[in-house]
């Protein structure tokens, strides 16, 4: 039994005791001369809770409802489910540069032509293709980067001398295809611990032209760390990182209502960090909470819709969150830290006075202040200048937790409306 349950049965016996001692006391003062109907209606005046209808012995006890606390530091995963295929069978007339598909998944087309030509070989699907001219190349890009592509081709005769090549977002090969004058099927698929797919080449050297169609791009669900502090005032911070990489992909904000039935319910702010994207495209979007399940102090397991998509975090609770909290446990010189890839120093005073100056010259000032010295939680506030798009006054949440040494590394995530920062500064 938590300490809170405890304390609030304890508190409810000394209530019934009182009362039931007060309550004889009054019946012998007026030496019983006060009728049965009286000393009733004088019980459930004492009693607050009891009406006409509740008996005596019904109200020695009441039930009170008990109050789940999401409070606690938390850790696991989140999967955010995959935006559907995207496919084009060239179904219209377009001389490139031109797109296909709806944003956020979309393809671009920077050279070639998508027509018919009345030629039912070269169409697999309706009666249009895209043509590659002889003599000339082409390029396709995606909006959104894909894990699969899928596309036939084919030469226009058998003399043609051509060659496509596909490439991941860094710009390594990852497939070479000579085409014939027979479509062929192009399948490219890359697993979760590959890069993504970035681009893909036609060249159309000599001979006539190459034909394209019925281009599918694919994406799967993403996986990243989810780490969380719930404050006892139900602010929430979270941090989401890439599993393999350790790359700060975006954080959240949000509050959260949890009900005596174990229940969660939300809404806030979710961001995408410099150099990613949210599912629809956008850099930040309203997030919900639209279910969720506590167990107190085991875990914590959410679904929360945003940007066009939902997403499962199922977390477990640390126990590094009852470490308490005090200025000068995160008071110090911190010698590492970084804002999103750029260097900077970070310090904070006993008073929990933040300074820090990254090596492009972005200024932040800051305070750090205390929620509840019983837990380890503390609320985090940054004014950032001279720091071009993340330039802006930022509040947040930060725990601290062990790198080299007890408590040596503050983990925070503060957000303005727009913009978030996480930042992880060592001493």
């Amino acid at each position: 039994m938590s300490w809170e349950r405890s304390f609030i049965r304890n508190r409810v016996g000394l209530i019934y005791e009182g009362v039931h001692d007060f309550v004889f006391a009054m019946e012998n003062i007026v030496n019983r001369t006060v009728s049965s109907t009286v000393f009733a209606l004088l019980v459930m005046v004492v009693l607050t809770g009891c009406d006409s209808s509740c008996p005596f012995s019904g109200c020695i006890s009441p039930i009170l409802p008990i109050e789940l606390s999401a409070s606690g530091v938390w850790d696991g995963q989140a999967v955010t489910e995959a935006a559907p295929d995207a496919f084009t069978s060239f179904e219209f007339d377009a001389v490139g540069p031109f797109s296909a598909g709806t944003s956020p998944t979309t393809a671009t087309f920077s050279n070639g032509v998508a027509e018919t030509r009345g030629v039912p070989e070269f169409y697999m699907t309706g009666d249009f293709a895209w043509h590659i001219l002889v003599g000339t190349s082409a390029t396709v890009t995606f909006e959104t980067l894909p894990t699969s592509l899928s596309f036939w081709v084919r030469t226009e005769n058998a003399t043609d001398v051509s060659e496509i090549q596909i490439f991941d977002e860094i710009g390594t090969l990852i497939q070479s295809v000579t085409p014939t004058d027979v479509y062929q099927e192009i399948v490219v698929t890359r697993s979760a611990a590959e890069t993504l797919i970035g681009t893909f080449d036609v060249n159309s050297t000599s001979g006539g032209d190459v034909v394209i169609d019925d281009l599918t791009f694919g994406f799967s669900s993403t996986t990243s760390a989810i780490g969380c502090v719930v404050a006892e005032t139900l602010e929430v911070a979270c941090a989401l990182t890439d599993p393999v990489t350790d790359q700060i992909m975006g954080g959240a904000q949000a509050t959260v209502l949890v009900t005596n039935t174990d229940q969660v319910t939300g809404s806030g702010m979710l961001y995408a960090a410099p150099g990613f994207v949210l599912s629809d495209g956008s850099v930040v979007a309203p997030l919900t909470i639209t279910g969720g399940t506590l167990s107190e102090r085991s875990t914590l397991n959410l679904t929360i819709d945003a940007a066009g998509a939902t997403t499962t975090a199922t977390t477990t609770y640390d126990a590094i969150y009852e470490r308490g909290s005090d200025l000068a446990t995160v008071a110090g010189v911190y010698t590492t830290f970084d804002i999103f890839g750029d260097p900077s120093s970070f310090a904070i005073d006993a008073n929990g006075v933040i300074s820090a100056q990254s090596n492009s010259g972005c200024v932040t000032n800051g305070q750090v202040a205390i929620i509840n010295g019983s837990f380890n939680a503390y609320d985090v506030s940054l004014d950032v200048s001279s720091c071009g798009g993340l330039t802006g006054l930022y509040e947040g949440l930060g725990f601290t937790q062990d790198m080299n040494a007890t408590d040596d590394e503050l983990l925070f995530g503060v957000f303005t409306s727009q913009t978030s920062i996480i930042g992880a500064p060592v001493k």
